[in-house]
């Protein structure tokens, strides 16, 4: 919105997203259907308007197109578009988060790690390493023990273990 201040598309998404987020909290967290059975005529509205602005988007940029110095709005524009069903996935599933903000918090910690000592040599050591991240995760948001449940993981179980002699 700063570097193209003369289009109109990018304030109107702006101001469309805000308003479905805010529709999105206000819905009633004990209702177990999803957003669009709730008011599927709000979602369709929705749906709508975010298809109109981003086809306002494309006459903007067709009658002036983006300087080479500032293509993150005609950037912005074409991922809306390729990825609309992902965007708007929220107003049709109660448990996506309309803003990321879960994710990108639990990724934060990871990347800053990255940035200072972990390398993988292979893409298995990096799935482990997510998946190791999504278990400690999963212990802290269901307000388990970290080290009782960690320790479970790693101690054998009498059963499981067979001595030969």
């Amino acid at each position: 919105m700063i570097n193209e201040p003369h289009l109109k598309w990018n304030s109107q998404m702006r101001q469309l997203i805000n308003e479905m987020i805010g529709w999105k909290h206000d819905l009633d967290p004990n209702d177990n259907r999803h957003p669009d059975q709730i008011d599927p005529d709000k979602v369709a509205a929705f749906e709508t308007r975010y298809d109109e602005i981003l086809n306002l988007a494309a006459k903007e940029y067709e009658y002036e197109p983006p300087s080479k110095y500032y293509p993150e709005g005609l950037n912005l524009y074409k991922r809306l578009r390729d990825y609309r069903a992902n965007h708007l996935l929220f107003l049709h599933d109660k448990n996506v988060d309309p803003t990321n903000n879960l994710s990108e918090r639990l990724l934060r910690n990871f990347k800053r790690k990255q940035h200072q000592v972990i390398s993988f040599r292979s893409h298995e050591g990096l799935s482990f390493a997510c998946d190791s991240l999504g278990v400690v995760a999963s212990f802290l948001t269901q307000g388990m023990n970290l080290f009782q449940q960690t320790s479970d993981i790693f101690s054998p179980s009498l059963n499981a273990i067979s001595v030969s002699i």
